[in-house]
C-alpha cells in the first residue's frame, strides 16, 4: 500500500510539472479589457440606435481574444436579439462572415415565433452563407421558410435578388 501511494504521488507530481501554460490567444483578456468589453456587450442591446450600434462597431473592432470574451457573455448577462443582430451586422462589415453568421444565429434562435425580426435575420444568415460560398445554404435558408406570412415588402425584393445571385454563382 506504501509504495502504490508513493507511485501515485510521483504521477500526479509528473502531470503537474508537465503542463504547459496555454496560448496566448486562449488566455481571456485582462480584467480591465473584460470590464470595457462587458459594457460595451450591454450598450448593444439598448432600443436607442445611438448607443446600440456605436457599441456593436466597438466591439467588432476588437481581435479573436476579445471577440470570444463577448461571445462568451451570450450565456451570462442579458441576451438581445436586436444587439445581437447589430454586432453581426458590424461583424459582417469587417468580413467576419463566419462570426456574423453565427450572431445573426444567435438572435434568429432567441426571438419569438412570428417576431417581426424573423425574416430579416433570416435574410442575413443567407447574406453570411452567400459570402462564404455556401450558395446552396443562401437559397435553402431563403426559399424553405416555414409560415405562411408574406415577407415584409421591402424584404421580398432582396429575398428574390439573393436567390437569383446565389443560384448564377
Amino acid at each position: 500500500m506504501k509504495y502504490a501511494t508513493l507511485s501515485l504521488l510521483v504521477l500526479i507530481f509528473a502531470a503537474c510539472a508537465g503542463t504547459q501554460e496555454p496560448p496566448d490567444e486562449m488566455v481571456p483578456p485582462p480584467p480591465i479589457r473584460q470590464g470595457e468589453l462587458t459594457r460595451l456587450y450591454d450598450r448593444m442591446g439598448s432600443d436607442n440606435d445611438a448607443v446600440g450600434v456605436p457599441a456593436s462597431k466597438k466591439l467588432a473592432e476588437g481581435d479573436d481574444r476579445d471577440r470570444r470574451y463577448v461571445a462568451s457573455l451570450w450565456g451570462t448577462r442579458t441576451k438581445s436579439a436586436v444587439g445581437a443582430r447589430r454586432y453581426g451586422t458590424a461583424l459582417s462589415g469587417k468580413g467576419l462572415h463566419e462570426e456574423a453568421f453565427d450572431w445573426f444565429e444567435r438572435a434568429f434562435m432567441f426571438i419569438e415565433a412570428g417576431d417581426p425580426l424573423s425574416p430579416w435575420l433570416r435574410y442575413e444568415m443567407a447574406n453570411e452563407y452567400y459570402a462564404l460560398g455556401r450558395n446552396d445554404d443562401c437559397i435553402n435558408l431563403l426559399a424553405n421558410r416555414m409560415g405562411t406570412t408574406p415577407l415584409p415588402k421591402e424584404l421580398k425584393g432582396k429575398y428574390d435578388d439573393l436567390i437569383a445571385k446565389a443560384s448564377r454563382s
